[in-house]
């Protein structure tokens, strides 16, 4: 289990190499803004700012509030939904009063302050990484997050909004930090937790033929209770069974793929009509935060020509 557990620090330090120094230049380049010594995770030398100028703050409540709405509203619910939807993650419900005070704390002066286990109900209720609640608002990149200090060496401790990305995705030094982490969490017999840990880093190629086998296994599954039964009384009806049926193996259905793309694709689309009723059953179950059991558990939703590579030209 070495080298699996090696492959996957070596792919967490990898892919956000250069992201504190990318998420840097996509807030401050507009600004007209220099740094130096920013992959320890500090601002060590910023110039280009004007002395003596009112400078807006938010706090690290505003910004969890301000993500929380737009979390409800992309998902279209009502401040009432919200309250019960959240109910499970809480351990309480909120009515429609205690929703609207959590967003309030944004844009008004009545503020509250949210704790950690809310945060992650948030997540947990709307499917978001824990991070994706502390990016901060548009165009209040340029806010201290407080507390706030002026003046002296505590200057050097106030922190723009902007760099919340930084805190929220991790630096490259805090990335090298969690694949050391994961490393030691892999290496143990907490298997449940191993499997966690590998069910979350996988590719989005590895989930899609996830999703393709899921659907070639339903499609299979129907065609032995379709083709075989007593009412074959031909032989080659049975042998023409046996011949479809080799195709939905998973090294029947890759030669497919190669051999006979709109077959491939006419298959998987039959697979992913069997699979429709099972996929509602999974997503309540993902967003009550049960986890995979296995089988149809797994199921999300896919486009079949997408899952197979196939653009808008090709048939």
């Amino acid at each position: 289990n070495g080298g699996r557990s090696s492959s996957i620090s070596n792919f967490l330090s990898v892919v956000l190499q250069h992201s504190t120094e990318v998420c840097a230049r996509l807030w401050y380049g507009s600004q007209g803004l220099f740094f130096q010594s920013f992959s320890a995770g500090t601002l060590t030398d910023v110039v280009g700012r004007t002395k003596a100028k009112p400078v807006a703050t938010l706090t690290v409540h505003q910004v969890v509030a301000f993500n929380f709405r737009r979390a409800r509203e992309e998902r279209g619910w009502t401040q009432m939904q919200t309250g019960e939807a959240l109910e499970p993650f809480l351990g309480q419900r909120l009515n429609q009063a205690g929703v609207s005070a959590i967003e309030k704390t944004f844009d008004s002066d009545r503020r509250r302050n949210i704790d950690v286990a809310e945060v992650v109900a948030f997540a947990r209720c709307f499917d978001k990484p824990v991070g994706w609640f502390f990016l901060p608002p548009e165009g209040r990149g340029d806010d201290l997050i407080e507390p706030v200090y002026r003046g002296g060496a505590g200057e050097n401790y106030n922190l723009p909004a902007a760099m919340l990305v930084m805190h929220a995705i991790g630096s490259t030094a805090g990335w090298r930090s969690i694949a050391q982490r994961l490393d030691e969490l892999l290496s143990t017999r907490d298997f449940s937790l191993r499997d966690a840990i590998e069910f979350t880093l996988r590719s989005r190629h590895e989930d899609v033929e996830d999703q393709i086998n899921l659907r070639r296994s339903a499609l299979m599954q129907v065609s032995l209770v379709y083709r075989v039964t007593p009412e074959d009384k031909a032989v080659t009806t049975l042998a023409k069974a046996l011949v479809d049926l080799v195709k939905l193996t998973p090294t029947g259905f890759l030669a497919l793929r190669d051999k006979d793309l709109p077959e491939a694709l006419e298959l998987l689309a039959e697979g992913d009509r069997l699979v429709q009723p099972f996929i509602p059953d999974a997503e309540e179950k993902r967003a009550r935060g049960e986890g995979p059991e296995g089988g149809y558990d797994r199921l999300t939703r896919i486009d079949p020509r997408e899952a197979l590579g196939l653009d808008d030209e090709q048939e």
